[in-house]
């Protein structure tokens, strides 16, 4: 890759990042990440990072009608890989948890005398959104927890998969759906949404993390599912915890491992944009091949024409598929092109196990 290339790639990831946050996003999370880990190797081999680059830097702003508040604590990323062998040798490093990687809309909750005051998106991580109003009428977020403290509780806003059902005709999946509808204007419509959130720290407590994990549930949250990781069956522990996010319903792209003994963490820092004493692994489905035999129209409650791919069946994940849902004629036209035709060649999968889904089509 040339400096010029590795510039254009830089601009690139920072435009679909921004469309990202905007809840339009414009690539699939693979395809910014091929970009993220090309411009990484770069950097890598050549000890060049441009200012504007992801791996240094969050670069978008926040840009909607919701109140911009500053954070009490950094909400940074975590460094990512999707290469077996660095999450191995990591972990090696110190006794580390792993956990679900939540799939949706990260953001920080404060509770004082036992009571919510506030709620925040995390934006750029020094700067996001008031979203206080809305996170009130999320069933799985507590109005007020039996700790008298002031508590700071990260986590994610989500849609799990049996509650985004009834929405899957309207919305492309589950994270641009909760993303896009945690920052409504309209609480009355935020309370439609079927929201969830889930824990996954407590900022100012110092206990390890797995005692935290444990408090917060015992206050009430929806806490994440996490395990001790287990060094010598990785990939086996993996493909558990996979499983226990399909039972769950949870929209997932991967996993974190976190140091759990809070001294070690805090020892270990941050980075410009993420905590060293973290790191996610992203993982993506696997993808099949079929063809298309012929596209089903279906009418929802609504009125709603929703079409629906009818294909040669496949078995995914346990089961046999023969359809998957276009959602609308816009994203139908993207994965099939402007020329549908029984068969065209289908490239499938299971959404975390669970929903049936084109990935691409031969055009």
């Amino acid at each position: 890759m040339t400096r010029e290339e590795y510039i254009a790639n830089i601009e690139k990831l920072n435009y679909y990042t921004k469309k990202y946050d905007e809840g339009n996003p414009e690539i699939s999370d693979e395809e910014w990440d091929a970009l993220y880990f090309d411009c990484c190797l770069y950097e890598q081999e050549t000890g060049y990072i441009d200012p504007k680059s992801p791996s240094s830097t969050i670069q978008y702003d926040v840009q909607n009608a919701l109140k911009k508040v500053t954070h009490n604590h950094p909400m940074l990323s975590l460094s990512k890989t999707k290469d077996i062998n660095v999450i191995t040798a990591w972990v090696k490093r110190k006794k580390t948890i792993v956990m679900l990687k939540m799939d949706g809309l990260t953001c920080s909750l404060k509770y004082e005398n036992g009571k919510l005051v506030s709620a925040e998106t995390r934006g750029n991580g020094t700067i996001g959104e008031d979203i206080t109003q809305n996170v009130k009428v999320v069933p799985s977020i507590p109005k007020t927890i039996p700790c008298k403290d002031t508590v700071i509780v990260d986590g994610e806003i989500i849609c799990k998969y049996n509650d985004f059902e009834e929405f899957i005709a309207e919305y492309k999946n589950p994270r641009n759906f909760a993303s896009g509808s945690i920052r409504l204007l309209d609480t009355n419509e935020v309370a439609k949404r079927k929201l969830t959130f889930v824990a996954w720290d407590l900022i100012n407590d110092e206990a390890d993390l797995d005692k935290k994990l444990d408090k917060a549930t015992k206050l009430g949250f929806e806490t994440v599912i996490y395990e001790l990781t287990d060094i010598n069956h990785l990939e086996a522990q993996q493909e558990r915890m996979k499983q226990k996010a399909a039972a769950a319903n949870y929209p997932i792209d991967g996993l974190v491992y976190k140091i759990n003994d809070y001294a070690e963490y805090m020892a270990e820092g941050v980075n410009d944009h993420d905590y060293a004493g973290g790191k996610a692994f992203k993982f993506y489905d696997q993808l099949f091949e079929t063809k298309l035999i012929d596209i089903e129209w279906s009418v929802g409650k609504t009125g709603t024409i929703t079409p629906i791919a009818i294909f040669e069946p496949v078995h995914i994940e346990g089961s046999t598929v023969q359809k998957a849902c276009m959602h609308n004629l816009t994203i139908m036209k993207d994965l099939l092109g402007n020329n549908p035709h029984a068969g065209q060649k289908l490239w499938v999968f299971k959404a975390n196990m669970i929903i049936p889904q084109i990935k691409r089509a031969e055009k």
